[in-house]
């Protein structure tokens, strides 16, 4: 009996060990093949991963580009809305000044007429003032009357300069001035001190003090005067050349000058 049960039990045995001898290799090979897989799913979600991180990057400076985009359109929209209204105000000031263009020439061929007929005026008005610095009025008389036909000079300038030699002729009667000159006394011509009190009088003094003048315009020549006024005259004449402190002038007018 013993023997027997010893017999049945070896092939069992052998079986069993045979048994694990197969399903040791095929759990290995399947083990294995699963780290395999994990190991594939493991690469395939980092490079899924770094797929999603660039898209991100992607998406990120996309956005960041829209953004700009979007502001340099805010900007251009602006800037032709600025570009709308400079034209807008263009064409006003375009329109504006062609109205203003239009008036200007009504006004030149008004003024130009006007300003003619100022130097006439002026021109009489020298011939029949007192013969104060004539030279130097005569002179700038024949500037403007040479002015007016020259075409290299504009008619604002040409206005200026007629305005600026009737302020000139108005500050004469507002000064009191000596300057040497030439006059005609007795029909012949003598160099002179003069002496300007403003429009209202003008003398003449000899350079050796021996005579003096009065112009008596009414007469159109000069009156002479005492010798008694040659002092008040020296005087006058050092004030106006600011030599002598100003001081009241006692100086003789008409009713004192020699017929």
């Amino acid at each position: 009996m013993k023997r027997k049960s010893g017999l049945r039990w070896l092939p069992l045995v052998c079986a069993c060990g045979l048994f694990w001898s197969f399903l040791v290799p095929a759990q290995s090979a399947e083990v294995g093949d699963v780290l395999d897989v994990q190991r594939g799913y493991q690469t395939a979600a980092q490079q899924s991963q770094q797929r999603v991180e660039a898209l991100d990057q992607q998406t990120v400076a996309m956005i960041a580009r829209y953004n700009d985009e979007l502001k340099r359109h805010d900007d251009l929209l602006t800037y032709n809305e600025n570009l709308r209204q400079l034209l807008a105000s263009q064409a006003e000031e375009k329109a504006r000044l062609a109205t203003e263009l239009g008036d200007i020439e009504v006004v030149r061929q008004s003024i130009v007429p006007l300003m003619l007929e100022m130097v006439q005026v002026l021109e009489r008005f020298i011939q029949l003032d007192k013969p104060l610095l004539l030279a130097e009025r005569q002179a700038r008389l024949e500037q403007l009357q040479a002015n007016l036909t020259r075409s290299d000079v504009d008619l604002a300038e040409k206005y200026r300069r007629l305005m600026d030699a009737y302020q000139i002729e108005a500050e004469y009667g507002q000064s009191l001035e000596a300057y040497e000159g030439s006059a005609v006394i007795d029909g012949r011509e003598k160099t002179v001190d003069f002496l300007r009190v403003g429009r209202l009088a003008l003398y003449f003094v000899s350079l050796d003090r021996s005579e003096a003048g009065l112009w008596d315009p009414s007469a159109g020549s000069w009156n002479m005067l005492p010798a008694s006024a040659l002092d008040g005259l020296d005087y006058a004449l050092r004030v106006a050349r600011k030599q002598a402190p100003p001081n009241l002038l006692e100086l003789p007018l008409w009713s004192e000058a020699t017929p």
